[in-house]
């Protein structure tokens, strides 16, 4: 199972190769699952309100399936 921390790695280079994405949280420091959820919300809407975003072969959509996927998995069943 993904981790905040792994999740944030992943995240911190895409946030260089996208310089219009700005996320407030310092990245030095480690997310806990709320500061992950305001950062997946604030990269979700720019995805979808991004026209150059092409859907299949977007490193940025990967990353917000993966967290989806991980905020799936804390569900209680």
């Amino acid at each position: 199972m993904k981790s905040p921390q792994k999740l944030q790695s992943k995240l911190l280079p895409l946030l260089k190769s996208n310089p219009k994405l700005h996320v407030l949280p310092n990245p030095e420091l480690p997310w806990d699952d709320l500061l992950l959820r305001e950062v997946t919300s604030v990269v979700s809407d720019y995805v979808n309100n991004s026209k150059s975003v092409i859907e299949s072969d977007d490193p940025l959509r990967e990353w917000l399936d993966e967290v989806r996927f991980y905020f799936a998995d804390l569900k209680p069943r």
